[in-house]
């Protein structure tokens, strides 16, 4: 039997399901929230462990035997942080082509518990060049449609950041000044002098306490923690969503279906609204998976596009250590309270002129130098991210022979890299390496999506095993998903032929069904896609309220 009616159900409780939960109920909408996973104890944040000390090959293959053979692959996987990933065995997926590396995390909060809490904006390159470019379609929605949205997250969030006038990276609203340490600004004034379109800027990043803990010392979000105070919204955690339902005439939504995830009981409760906000694989796997008489090829998917497009980022990384130079620096010669972040190199090829004629897009490198302690050196690190193109034939399905463990039919990721992602990838490795060779830095690995690259001595600091596992096993750790910045599957757009959202964000088979995480993304950029995604959920917020009040 259906429970009763809420205004909203939010599916998730990550960046964008939180930041749902907030708006509406701040709107004076009541909103419940099914999470897959459990709360966390704050308690399990503050173990002891290996830290950054060394690749760790040996907890990961312990890891590997107790389920999470996949998830260990991540690379800031250590022990004790395995409670944020999932298990491999129960929450399956699958795929075809390339390797495709899923990380995920189903805990109240979602992965907004364990990001790297850089918030970027996106700009009108991103939204409205596409066309131009000759690399996708150009997104609904324009960087002013969403400029009030980002200045109400970073906000809210407390974004600290600096103001460095790039047009590609828009400059946002900062709590406080971000900070570099002695070896980053060594490297902005080296870099900028010899490349002065390579700007080194401080991350953008979201201050630390912005996951406080509750009454019951459970470890929350302040989406999740402001949503709460209103009175407005219910949680139910370990809430398995299996499907949308739909009404047979309508086709419109009616409720969802979802199980316990501890007793697999099922549960049906209904809802005026649904708003999807649980990944963009798991939302896309979920609008399969609701498939009906109505809507028999997935709810959204008369277009024949739910899935298609679906994309990651290509990564890079070099790894090493700066001669003659301790580590743990304070930053700024000042602590802050919060040292995080480091630098970040925005995209600055193929802008306003074809600068790499060998790739369409184009890619940003950040990472850390001088802040982390180590045995001898300082360390550094930098990691790349390249813009991957939207193409039809990399797509999301669903495996109806693979279920997981609660009998759900699981994903598929049918996924491979394509001549102009190998090309700009290579030029990624290459253009860090000629900076790091710059300043003098000592290589002790490179590697990228296709390969180990022969520079480096490959862990020297480490034993025989740590290097032949790593040999072994580096391949998987950097495949495609290890950026962890997937997007599309449901892409926005201005013709419902052409894609499964429109502007709003809503179904076009279905209009009271809202998709908001970064599934509805048209194309990817080559920033992280966290802030723009939560933007464009206060957006959707926003136009709700104004429909229910109607």
């Amino acid at each position: 039997m259906a429970e009763k009616k809420y205004d909203v159900i939010i599916v998730g409780s990550g960046a964008t399901g939180g930041i749902a939960a907030k708006e509406l109920t701040e709107k004076g909408i009541k909103v419940l929230v099914l999470e897959a996973g459990p709360y966390l104890k704050e308690e399990l944040f503050h173990q002891k462990g290996s830290g950054f000390k060394n690749i760790g090959s040996m907890p990961r293959i312990i890891a590997a035997i107790k389920g999470q053979f996949l998830q260990a692959r991540a690379s800031f996987y250590a022990p004790e942080k395995s409670f944020l990933f999932v298990n491999d065995f129960k929450d399956r997926y699958t795929w075809s082509k390339d390797f495709f590396l899923w990380i995920r995390s189903k805990n109240v909060g979602g992965r907004f518990q364990s990001w790297g809490r850089v918030a970027l904006r996106m700009s009108d390159y991103a939204f409205k060049s596409k066309t131009k470019e000759g690399v996708g379609v150009d997104w609904p929605i324009g960087y002013e449609d969403l400029v009030s949205y980002y200045e109400k997250i970073e906000k809210f969030l407390g974004v600290v950041g600096t103001e460095d006038h790039i047009e590609f990276v828009p400059d946002g609203k900062y709590i406080k000044k971000a900070g570099l340490s002695t070896a980053e600004r060594e490297m902005k004034k080296t870099i900028e002098a010899k490349w002065p379109d390579r700007k080194v800027i401080p991350w953008r990043y979201v201050q630390k306490n912005a996951t406080p803990v509750d009454d019951n010392q459970n470890r929350t979000t302040v989406p999740l923690a402001a949503a709460k105070a209103t009175g407005l919204m219910e949680l139910r955690a370990n809430a398995i969503v299996k499907k949308v339902k739909t009404d047979s005439t309508t086709g419109e939504a009616t409720g969802v279906v979802y199980l316990d995830r501890d007793t697999k009981k099922e549960y049906e409760v209904e809802a005026n609204r649904i708003m999807l906000c649980a990944s963009a694989i798991e939302s896309v796997r979920l609008l399969f998976n609701s498939a009906s008489a109505k809507h028999p090829n997935g709810l959204g998917n008369s277009s024949g596009l739910l899935g298609k497009y679906f994309m990651d980022q290509v990564p890079s990384l070099v790894f090493g250590t700066i001669p003659n130079m301790e580590g743990g620096e304070l930053v700024d010669g000042t602590n802050f309270g919060d040292n995080h972040g480091g630098i970040y190199i925005p995209r600055f090829q193929n802008l306003e002129k074809t600068t790499h004629p060998t790739f369409k897009g184009g890619f940003n490198i950040q990472g850390i130098a001088g802040r982390m302690p180590a045995p001898e050196n300082s360390v550094f690190g930098f990691m790349g991210h390249g813009e991957m193109l939207p193409y039809k034939d990399n797509y999301i399905t669903v495996n109806p022979k693979k279920k997981d463990a609660w009998g759900i039919p699981v994903a598929n990721v049918n996924i491979e890299l394509k001549e102009n992602e190998r090309n700009l990838v290579k030029a990624q490795l290459e253009t860090t390496k000629e900076m790091v060779r710059e300043m003098g830095y000592t290589i002790d690995f490179a590697m990228n999506i296709l390969g180990l690259d022969k520079d480096g001595k490959l862990l020297p600091n480490s034993n025989w095993f740590e290097r032949l596992m790593f040999k072994l096993n580096w391949r998987k750790s950097m495949a495609l998903g290890a950026a962890i910045h997937e997007c599309g599957g449901a892409r926005m757009g201005t013709d419902r032929k052409e894609s499964v959202l429109n502007a709003h964000n809503q179904v076009w088979d279905a209009p009271n069904v809202y998709v908001t995480d970064s599934s509805c993304f048209p194309t990817n950029g080559s920033c992280g896609p966290t802030l723009t995604a939560m933007a464009i959920t206060a957006k959707a917020c926003e136009f709700i309220a104004n429909e229910i009040k109607k």
